[in-house]
């Protein structure tokens, strides 16, 4: 007898509550300090629709999913945070914006390097996509103004990893809410 998959609560419904959770860690006045930690949302929403790209949602594939993404997320973290880093030591002396553009265009090629070269040698990053999340949250991150202490660069790498890894969790839970089971067809 052939079966199909079922939600008790609608999909839609159980990702609606967990996008509303992922606003009141963004929007300041809404919880009090300490816990308004400034999170940038883009950061848990990429991550949370990487978690279904990667291949999870089903019976399972929680964890191969989680191990596939998470050290790749850290990765791309690591090499925005070197970006952001080498860019406050070299923009200051640069005479001009045009000038500023090209060495921060360079330093942006020069950390790419490390993070391409990873992913072919390195078999924990071979996600790609989700080292993108991880480089681009952080660059977001700090220059956007966001985190538990907006501006400061150990912070912003702090917090944006915190919400990459919050995504790939609220996907996992976004399917266990719906309570999915199989019916007949």
């Amino acid at each position: 007898m052939a079966t199909k998959l079922k939600e008790t609560i609608p999909t839609a419904i159980t990702g609606a509550f967990l996008a509303g959770l992922t606003a009141a860690f963004v929007i300041s006045g809404v919880l009090p300090k300490p816990y308004a930690l400034m999170f940038p949302p883009w950061g848990v929403f990429i991550t949370w629709a990487g978690y279904f790209a990667a291949g999870g949602g089903g019976k399972g594939q929680g964890m191969p999913v989680f191990k596939k993404m998470y050290m790749a997320i850290l990765w791309g973290d690591i090499w925005g945070f070197a970006g952001a880093f080498l860019m406050n030591i070299v923009n200051p002396h640069a005479a001009n914006l045009p000038l500023m553009i090209f060495f921060d265009g360079i330093i942006i090629f020069l950390v790419n390097q490390p993070i391409l070269w990873g992913t072919r040698y390195w078999n924990p990053i071979k996600y790609t996509p989700a080292i993108f999340y991880g480089f681009a949250t952080f660059f977001s991150t700090y220059f956007g103004g966001f985190g538990f202490i907006p501006g400061n660069i150990y912070a912003a790498f702090i917090t944006s990893f915190l919400v990459n890894a919050v995504g790939p969790v609220f996907g996992y839970l976004q399917v266990r809410f719906a309570m999915i089971k199989e019916v007949p067809a």
